[in-house]
């Protein structure tokens, strides 16, 4: 699991501007599915949603927290936990960001977990302790968490201060990055509340605020040379399965917890609902053993992971658990879509700070619909067919009226279902 990686932030998803040859090869080895979401845009929600299998709507869990002990239900099982019940060796190396205390074994499950503090070059360090523990373990069923926190020190080097995992070189002239994105100027009819917050939270969030056209270019480059530094990273603990015999045994899956704007709509960071924040790679292999395909069925990473690893291992899935076992999909590519419509969650923070603004998405194949609690314009409708960047609005185009009731019925049906207490105020 990578930290801030947007879904395009790869060179097998056509990205030309930078290079990734260990997530590549994680594709040309599996599925990688091309519209996968993560379950809320922000750190400890969306880690809180993958480790639980749990939305953070109900976990509760929707601004960052600190490890401290007593936040993490009792009756909420861990990941780890799930698979240690389950017989597994279990393994978490990198950074956690979760409420709980990683030295509170007993709840979270992670027999083996290094490296979780905050220290200048922790990714360098991950591979070298997942080597470890695939070394002591290899003869054993194991899960591992490789965690790396890049590419999110570009929150850093859009602050202009040093940078937590890496070293780069300064920024080449603009006229030598990444072009800007179609979609890099801020849309017309966008809720005002977005841009509001983002003034309120202030400078070290958003330091991008009156950036020129060049900045954002710099940024671009800056961020893919993060990405790269990272998948070198990769590159280390993939060759570790493989150094000690167990590369054709293993399935992994490559994730991140959620993305960056990456200069679409102006916006750095994450928590906004569009593509750039809100998707991320998802990529299921076994290398050496499966062949490459791509799939479009909609993924929550938050929901669907622990239901697709018991899926594949056997292990008891927690009953209460709503994701979707992918390995069906995976090992037989015959069937059809298991979803066909996918929300998701936002709430604005400063931190562990909560605003009081927040968000739902409904993502179809084609449409995604975005409405948040407060403004004067709360709706966003796009066609995502004709319309990936999200430039367009079409909640104000009367001839799509019937698509965005469609949309807004939708979601209150599926809120009033799953316990989900949003409430737009339409």
């Amino acid at each position: 699991m990578t930290d801030q990686q947007t879904a395009d932030a790869m060179s097998i998803a056509g990205n030309k501007y930078l290079q990734t040859p260990a997530m590549d090869k994680l594709a040309q080895n599996g599925v990688r599915f091309t519209k996968a979401y993560c379950a809320q845009p922000l750190c400890t929600p969306s880690r809180t949603s993958i480790i639980s299998g749990k939305m953070p709507y109900e976990t509760g869990f929707v601004g960052n927290r600190s490890e401290k002990d007593g936040q993490w239900p009792d009756d909420l099982l861990m990941m780890g936990k799930i698979f240690q019940n389950g017989g597994y060796k279990t393994g978490y190396v990198g950074k956690w960001h979760l409420p709980v205390p990683t030295t509170k074994i007993s709840q979270h499950g992670f027999e083996f977990i290094k490296n979780t503090d905050f220290l200048d070059y922790n990714d360098a360090a991950t591979p070298s302790y997942c080597a470890r523990f695939i070394k002591e373990n290899k003869n054993e069923p194991f899960l591992l968490v490789a965690s790396f926190l890049n590419p999110h020190d570009i929150c850093e080097w859009a602050r202009g201060e040093e940078l937590k995992m890496d070293v780069l070189e300064k920024a080449p002239p603009a006229d030598q990055c990444p072009p800007l994105p179609d979609n890099w100027q801020i849309p017309d009819h966008e809720p005002k509340i977005v841009r509001d917050q983002q003034k309120t939270v202030g400078f070290r969030t958003y330091p991008t605020i009156n950036w020129t056209g060049d900045q954002w270019r710099q940024y671009r480059w800056a961020y893919n040379r993060l990405v790269e530094k990272v998948d070198n990273y990769i590159e280390m603990v993939l060759e570790s399965l493989k150094k000690y015999n167990i590369e054709k045994n293993t399935i992994i899956i490559f994730t991140a917890d959620h993305g960056d704007g990456y200069a679409g709509h102006s916006w750095n960071q994450k928590q906004i609902l569009y593509e750039e924040a809100a998707k991320i790679p998802f990529i299921i292999s076994k290398i050496g053993e499966w062949k490459p395909r791509t799939d479009e069925m909609l993924v929550c990473n938050g929901i669907d992971i622990i239901p697709t690893m018991c899926g594949f291992t056997s292990v008891p899935k927690p009953p209460y658990l709503k994701g979707i076992d992918l390995s069906k999909k995976i090992t037989d590519n015959t069937i059809q879509n298991l979803r066909d419509t996918l929300v998701i969650q936002t709430d604005f923070a400063h931190n562990e700070e909560l605003s009081g603004i927040n968000g739902r998405a409904v993502i179809t194949k084609d449409f995604k619909y975005i409405v948040y609690n407060k403004g004067e314009i709360k709706e966003q409708l796009f066609d995502l067919s004709k319309d990936p960047g999200e430039i367009t609005n079409l909640a104000l185009n009367k001839s799509y009226k019937k698509q965005l009731i469609t949309m807004r019925n939708y979601l209150k049906k599926w809120c009033k279902s799953n316990g989900d207490k949003f409430n737009s105020g339409l």
